[in-house]
């Protein structure tokens, strides 16, 4: 996955003193998820909570109060929350049913 200097990363400020925006190179971190994604069917497919953010282009924090409303299931693996593809899927459908 190529970002650009308008895209964020969880390892990064978003500013021009990251080069790995500016120059459009890949991360390490980015690397493994592109390669480890594809292993993995699409209904097993985990996501964090800041790539989902990322994703429907709203703050983590709103990503956090859908999933303590209810309206976004997660799964918890530890301490950390991960949104299931389907899931994501599911609730975008529900937005457009809404709609």
């Amino acid at each position: 996955m190529k970002l650009s200097a308008g895209d964020k990363d969880t390892d990064s400020c978003g500013s021009d003193c990251c080069p790995s925006l500016v120059m459009g190179e890949q991360t390490e971190t980015s690397e493994l998820s592109e390669r480890a994604r594809p292993l993995l069917g699409k209904d097993l497919q985990l996501f964090t909570v800041v790539e989902v953010s990322q994703f429907l282009g709203i703050g983590r924090s709103k990503v956090y109060e859908l999933l303590y409303k209810g309206e976004l299931k997660s799964v918890k693996i530890g301490g950390s929350r991960r949104i299931r593809y389907s899931d994501l899927g599911e609730y975008v459908r529900y937005l457009d049913d809404a709609s």
